[in-house]
């Protein structure tokens, strides 16, 4: 057949000859800041970052040890459960044992961790505390996990990945994340009910009744762990104001407030009455008595001594900025430089259309903190009564970190130098928690001097964690070597918690309480001494560890917690000796023991005392002053060494020592009254008069001061006035 021929119209199709396609240049090795920025990676980091703290967390919780308040709040968690599976026929949850409720409030705490706890405990392969700290380790978790929902929700995954990692890489937090079963779960609760609240009123009115769900029930679950989570309820208004004031003030959008009135009214309701669903005290009465749980911890009156700026001071007497300054000091510098730059950068705010959610945020973070600074709220243990605003406060720090890059980027391209030198900040904690884990809350940054200049100054290891160490050493290299057939005694000044440990072999082991300072009077086998107990002085000059101690626990190689091995009882039986009046063989055992132990402060000060007695001031001022020699800084040991100077006649040094033991111990009223004697004695009657009066306050030399007073008035010539004295004395007979 013969071929078609083409149209001349119609151009006939040739292969056209294209050119060369360009060689593609081979991929670069380096990451480009685009890749940086790329959404999708970030949404995978951010979940393998999650992902991995969820395990690594539990993971540690293994090697932390029970907390202070752990016991208690466990004994606590077993009582509900008990009360709710009896259907409340088993009341004991409201009248708990003294040695769980030392403080009588117990009952006030919702205590809804902790039941969880119970109930997981049933049926948990691990032990009942180490299914304790893995679930608080998971409490800790979901504070990081809805602080970096947050942060997506106001930036992107790049930035709550940061945010993560900034969380997780503060020791401080880490630490109270694995035992501290008050304030962690409370942190948890309190920024996962943030987060619904937040997406509850962006969804609004299109939200649906899970929605309503997760906001009510987040608010109730927070109230049912601590009653503060009342405050809940409130920021659902506050945060329809800023809604409100955010759009009239900047998009000129109008928001109709009574269209919220309605879901106001029923979350607030319903997250109120959900708050006592598991807390048996709130279901007595629903409406009044989460109202007067408020109150009462509102005005907690447990009243401690902490060591701050190198003093001990009671709790209800420290500084206002106490709670500021302490989060400056146990915070990492990339958790402190991102607040700041949020602060800094603060304008940025008002750019962002999502300003409202962003100073709502900041609001949940701000307010508690300075209305109890306002309201002088008895506060202890650096500023872990207020953990429950960390997550906020992160919230704001990686916003901070945002805002300081985008600064940045403006003015010289890059678009990750500032999160660059958040990563760079994020070495140091790194640093610091690797060689001292488990001891992680010990941590201070470089603004008192690090943890190793801290210590003596500021508290350490208050929450016990140390304690363990001890314990674990003691298991492990002590006890295999015990007889069995005979009862070892373990005392210590942390027993609630050293008896927990040693619980397995209750049928040898006993454990029994012991202050430090009565350790040479009272007959033990072991004894194991944590910092937390331990007088100032002692720590101070680190004399409160003997050379031959078994193990100490130590951070920065300063000692936290101790186990001692009993090595003669030469002490004990020299103190009963004093008691029962046997002065000459009391002294015989002591310089016995003094053999063992030349250095022993309390041994050294007991033969002084006894020299006195015997009028042997010579020998009293050798032991006195060789115990001074050695712990200066020990109150006890100044007051003895003064006295023997007071015997000796050289009062003006006597003077100066009684001195500074009030500055030091302004509670010790017997120093007041030495300081008095001693005055007298220099004719410094109204300085005396006025110590007298002082010292008078103490009930058991009440007598004694009214005595030295009415001498005082007779030298004077003030019959009058020394009649009224000797009066009042006898009254106090």
């Amino acid at each position: 057949m013969a071929k078609k021929k083409p149209n001349k119209n119609q151009q006939e199709h040739k292969p056209v000859n294209k050119p060369a396609a360009k060689k593609e240049p081979a991929a670069k090795t380096i990451v480009s800041s685009t890749t940086l920025t790329n959404p999708q990676l970030w949404a995978k980091v951010f979940n393998i970052s999650l992902l991995l703290l969820f395990v690594l967390m539990a993971v540690m919780s293994f090697w932390y040890g029970l907390s202070g308040d752990e016991v208690d709040m466990n004994e606590y968690g077993k009582a509900i459960l008990k009360y709710f599976a009896t259907f409340g026929a088993d009341d004991t949850v409201f009248h708990m044992p003294a040695e769980y409720d030392r403080d009588g409030v117990i009952l006030y705490y919702g205590g809804f961790f902790d039941l969880i706890c119970a109930v997981v405990n049933k049926f948990s392969p691990f032990s009942e505390y180490e299914t304790r700290h893995i679930l608080n380790a998971w409490a800790g978790f979901v504070a990081i996990l809805f602080s970096g929902k947050i942060v997506a929700m106001l930036s992107d995954k790049r930035i709550a990945t940061l945010t993560v990692w900034l969380m997780f890489l503060s020791p401080f937090f880490l630490g109270h994340a694995m035992n501290n079963p008050k304030d962690i779960p409370l942190a948890a609760g309190y920024i996962m009910a943030i987060y619904f609240i937040i997406r509850f009123f962006e969804r609004y009115p299109d939200a649906n009744w899970k929605d309503y769900l997760w906001v009510i029930l987040s608010i109730g679950i927070t109230i049912n762990i601590r009653v503060a989570g009342i405050l809940l309820i409130p920021y659902l208004f506050v945060y329809v104001g800023l809604l409100y004031f955010a759009k009239a003030a900047f998009t000129k959008e109008t928001v109709v407030l009574k269209d919220y009135i309605k879901p106001l009214l029923i979350i607030a309701v319903l997250g109120y009455l959900a708050g006592s669903l598991f807390w048996p005290y709130g279901q007595k009465s629903p409406i009044g008595n989460p109202l007067t749980a408020l109150k009462e911890m509102s005005n907690f009156k447990v009243n401690l001594a902490q060591i701050w700026d190198g003093e001990k001071v009671y709790s209800s007497q420290l500084p206002q900025g106490y709670l500021i300054k302490s989060f400056l000091y146990t915070n990492t510098y990339a958790v402190i430089a991102g607040i700041l730059c949020f602060f800094i950068f603060i304008r940025a705010t008002f750019k962002n259309n999502k300003r409202h959610i962003i100073w709502f945020v900041a609001f949940t973070a701000l307010f508690p903190l300075f209305y109890i600074i306002y309201k002088k709220s008895n506060v202890y243990h650096a500023w872990r009564h207020v953990l429950f605003i960390f997550p906020s406060l992160m919230v704001m720090s990686g916003l901070g970190w945002q805002y300081l890059n985008e600064f940045i980027s403006r003015s010289w391209k890059p678009t990750v130098i500032g999160l660059g030198i958040a990563a760079v900040l994020l070495l140091e904690p790194v640093i610091f928690m690797v060689p001292t884990f488990p001891n992680t809350v010990t941590y201070y940054n470089g603004f008192v001097g690090g943890t190793k200049e801290a210590y003596g100054n500021y508290e350490v290891d208050y929450y016990y964690n140390s304690v363990k160490q001890c314990t674990d050493y003691f298991i492990e290299h002590e006890l295999p070597n015990l007889d069995t057939s005979k009862e070892t005694w373990v005392y210590s000044n942390a027993a609630h918690l050293t008896a927990r440990y040693l619980e397995p072999y209750k049928d040898y082991v006993l454990v029994d309480y012991m202050r430090f300072g009565e350790q040479h009077i009272k007959n033990w086998d072991y004894a194991i001494f944590h910092i937390a107990l331990i007088p100032l002085p002692l720590i101070q000059n680190g004399t409160w560890i003997p050379e031959d101690a078994e193990f100490v626990a130590t951070v920065k190689d300063n000692p936290l917690c101790v186990l001692l091995k009993r090595k003669t009882t030469e002490d004990a039986q020299g103190f009963k000796a004093m008691q029962s009046g046997d002065v000459d063989g009391a002294i015989q055992h002591f310089k016995n023991f003094l053999e063992e132990d030349n250095s022993n402060l309390a041994v050294m000060n007991a033969l002084a005392r006894i020299y006195m007695q015997k009028q042997d001031i010579d020998s009293a001022f050798m032991y006195a002053k060789k115990a001074y020699d050695i712990g200066g800084n020990d109150v006890e040991t100044q007051r003895i060494y003064a006295m023997v100077l007071v015997n000796k006649g050289e009062f003006q040094q006597a003077l100066a020592i009684f001195q500074s033991i009030v500055k030091q111990r302004p509670d010790f009223a017997a120093g007041y009254y030495y300081l008095g004697l001693v005055q007298k004695q220099l004719k410094s009657y109204q300085e005396a008069l006025n110590n007298f009066n002082i010292a008078s306050q103490q009930p058991e030399i009440t007598y004694d001061c009214y005595v030295q007073m009415a001498e005082i008035y007779k030298i004077l010539g003030n019959d009058a006035q020394a009649n009224k004295m000797y009066q009042l004395a006898e009254s106090k007979k």
